[in-house]
């Protein structure tokens, strides 16, 4: 008896691990992107990625975040200026962000334990 008692303490304290464990992962999801957008769906997100679009001035770049749960930041920069746009722990939203000046401008999207989707997608003048 105190073999069994024993045995299954230690499969529920090694299940324990393995959950806890699970939810440190940084990313499970997918991404896609090409020169006119950026598409990141995630089950869990922890950390950061980046995709970079060439844009042009008079341009626009439409954004769609959907956030499920967890902090969902995005910032959309040209170079070492100002972002034009900078979102921490955002909400759902659907929103257009004016391009003012011709470079690469890089899309960087990060979570903390987030679960969502955001899109960004080039629209032309």
């Amino acid at each position: 008896m105190k073999r069994v008692i024993c045995c299954l303490t230690i499969v529920m304290l090694m299940e324990a691990m393995l959950v806890g464990c699970s939810n440190n992962a940084t990313f499970s999801g997918s991404k896609t992107g090409d020169a006119d957008h950026f598409d990141i769906e995630f089950e869990v997100l922890n950390s950061s990625f980046t995709h970079d679009l060439e844009l042009e001035e008079g341009e626009s770049l439409e954004v769609t975040a959907t956030k499920e749960s967890g902090k969902i930041s995005l910032r959309i920069q040209c170079g070492e200026s100002e972002p034009v746009y900078q979102g921490d722990n955002m909400e759902s939203a659907n929103f257009k962000v004016n391009i003012n000046e011709s470079g690469t401008y890089t899309i960087n999207v990060s979570g903390q334990k987030a679960k969502g989707h955001v899109i960004v997608e080039r629209v032309s003048q």
